[in-house]
């Protein structure tokens, strides 16, 4: 149990203070002494709660137990773990709080009621008080209480409302929560009397009676089990017969044997997130031990082409299968190395592999396109050479999990007389030596929704330090994107040293939705968001890093917002942006909105905010990994 760390500035403020070696020799082992024994002090309390805890459940008896020479008992519970336990009185001058439970089954600690469980109720299991030493001052320290598995702590209070303090000079003692434990006469239970209340619990001894399962690694309390291959744990079965309880839908089986460890193996139903409690029960005789962990199920695709025959999955918000998108044009075959796609329909690329496509891919006439990678670990990649790059007309285009590279002008671009439902680019990479979409038709044309999430975007541009042209999306002002969800995705230049500049959201009218991307040496020059502004609009927690110095046009516009576009209430939905730079030389100059832009009415900032320190933790341009170091901010891409 730690003592904060206080402790550890105190020995420093010895260590600085002394001034002969002796005398701090001295001085560091009297206050490690005082340290040791606070540390004692305090996981004897916690020991005391946790066997209080278990004489409160009932699900444990005892293996074994061996008598200390401090007579102290260090007992061997049933599901393995071990509790040492020293009872009474300990020290002339420590001072515990009195523990016990009320008549409401409520926590008593020092007299004082709380409002946490210690009895069962509802199904729901009583908490288990843990405390810990803060110091308030050199050599004064006071009790804090977490209710919380130690997530939270508060101080301990007395009746008066005033701290606890662990020690007090000349007083008598207070017993810790245990006034008395020890084996009865006959040995075959355990006797635990509380400090507070005098109430005696039994334990039972049962020697070859174990239930314990070995906790592998948990996410945020839970047993994360794959769909595809289930999971083992080890467990400690010992006793005459087992019983287990499952949740609906989940395979579980263990077996004793009473002279080595087993395994636990569980499988779980095929679906993400399904969860429960798995429970072991073992006999020996009357009596029973119990163990139990909660588990959570987690989907493992190996395959989205299995996936669209065995019922379908989602690309964006759009889901796929045989029945929403029924013309699979490649028969049902996976395209492989050195395969092409000349047509609409559903195309599944295997994984790893390349394919090369040198024309026009159109989506016209009564079928959609839609282009996926079939290995979710490994995806294909799509070039597109010469004049190849994708087109919609009228039906919707979906892609998913597939590196696009294109060396010509864009890779997107949107027909004339264009009036298309649903563009998904969902979990892609791209390299792009120029623009990712880019339109000159003016009858306009329109994409009632846009989604962009889940990618990652490298311009590769030219050689120069600054590569201009380097738009995302520039429809010019005679097209309409009705509304527009770019969210979680990294844009980044090809190197440390080079930097893109370009148009990135250039369209008639759009409610678009930019949010918790990560912009790495890219600029948004000469204009940024550039559109008549509608609807419930917003451009919030993003990040903008640069870490190169340009000499010219190195101002990034975030927004510019044409005439008629109306404004959120909040100012919230477009200032919740941060951006950093590396260099103070020719930095960045990170503006909200640009000098022609419509502008809200009232305060606002006219500048995105510098951070001090850099917001990224990870910065890999060589792998395309720029990870979020603050909190909420940014893309978080696995």
């Amino acid at each position: 149990m730690k003592i904060y760390k206080y402790i550890g500035v105190a020995l420093m403020v010895l260590s600085l203070g002394a001034c002969k070696t002796d005398d701090l020799e001295r001085d560091i082992d009297a206050l490690k002494d005082r340290v040791t024994a606070m540390e004692a002090k305090v996981d004897r309390l916690n020991e005391s709660m946790n066997m209080i805890r278990v004489a409160l459940d009932g699900n444990k008896t005892i293996q074994c137990y061996t008598e200390n020479e401090d007579e102290s008992y260090t007992l061997t519970l049933s599901d393995g773990n071990t509790i040492t336990l020293t009872q009474g009185e300990i020290g002339a001058t420590d001072v515990y709080q009195e523990v016990s439970i009320s008549t409401d089954g409520n926590w008593v600690i020092g007299g004082v009621e709380t409002e946490h469980r210690a009895l069962a109720v509802g199904g729901e299991p009583g908490v288990t008080p843990q405390f810990r030493l803060t110091m308030e001052s050199e050599g004064k320290y006071y009790w804090e209480v977490s209710y919380d598995g130690e997530l939270t702590w508060e101080e301990v209070k007395s009746q008066q409302g005033t701290r606890v303090y662990a020690s007090a000079s000349g007083s008598s003692s207070v017993a810790g929560p245990i006034a008395s434990a020890a084996p009865n006469a006959t040995g075959d239970k355990f006797e635990i009397t509380l400090t507070g209340s005098g109430t005696k619990y039994e334990i039972p001894i049962v020697s070859g009676l174990a239930c314990a399962i070995t906790e592998p690694a948990l996410e945020d309390g839970f047993w994360i089990v794959p769909t595809n291959t289930g999971a083992t744990t080890p467990i400690d079965l010992k006793g005459e017969a087992v019983l287990i309880s499952a949740p609906e839908g989940w395979t579980v089986t263990a077996s004793i044997d009473n002279s080595n460890p087993t395994t636990l193996s569980v499988t779980p139903p095929n679906q993400d997130g399904a969860e429960g409690i798995i429970t072991l029960q073992v006999n020996k005789g009357v009596y029973w031990a119990i163990d139990q962990i909660k588990v959570r199920s987690k989907k493992v695709i190996t395959s989205w082409k299995a996936e669209y025959e065995q019922g379908g999955f989602y690309i964006g918000n759009e889901l796929v299968n045989s029945e929403t998108y029924p013309t699979l044009a490649n028969e049902g075959n996976l395209i492989e190395d050195g395969g092409t796609i000349s047509n609409s329909g559903v195309h599944f690329i295997k994984g790893g592999v390349n394919i090369s496509i040198s024309s026009i891919l159109a989506i016209t006439g009564e079928h959609p396109l839609v282009i996926v990678g079939d290995d979710p670990n490994n995806p294909p990649t799509v070039t597109f050479t010469g004049s190849g790059y994708l087109r919609v007309g009228t039906q919707n285009l979906l892609c998913k999990n597939v590196k696009f590279v294109r060396n010509g002008a864009y890779l997107f671009h949107v027909h004339t007389s264009a009036n298309v439902d649903k563009v998904i680019f969902d979990q892609c990479e791209m390299e792009l030596s120029n623009s990712f979409a880019f339109s000159s038709v003016s009858s306009n044309e329109k994409i009632d929704d846009f989604q962009f999430s889940n990618n990652k975007v490298k311009f590769t541009g030219k050689t120069e330090t600054l590569a201009s042209g380097m738009n995302f999306v520039n429809f010019g002002t005679s097209m309409t994107i009705t509304k527009a969800n770019i969210s979680n995705n990294i844009f980044y230049s090809k190197s440390n040293s080079t930097s893109a500049r370009g148009q990135f959201f250039t369209v008639k009218e759009t409610a678009i939705k930019l949010e918790n991307n990560t912009f790495c040496n890219y600029i948004q020059n000469p204009q940024g968001i550039k559109a008549k502004l509608t609807g419930d609009w917003s451009v919030r927690y993003n990040i903008f890093y640069s870490n190169i110095s340009v000499a010219s046009n190195n101002t990034s516009y975030l927004i510019w917002a044409l005439e008629g576009s109306t404004f959120p209430a909040s100012n919230d939905a477009f200032e919740s942006n941060v951006a950093y730079n590396a260099v103070e030389e020719n930095a960045t100059d990170w503006t909200t909105f640009a000098s022609s832009s419509m502008k809200p009415s009232g305060e606002y900032s006219s500048k995105i905010p510098q951070e001090e320190q850099s917001p990224l933790q990870i910065v890999d341009w060589e792998k395309g990994e720029f990870v979020s170091l603050k909190a909420g901010y940014g893309a978080a891409i696995e």
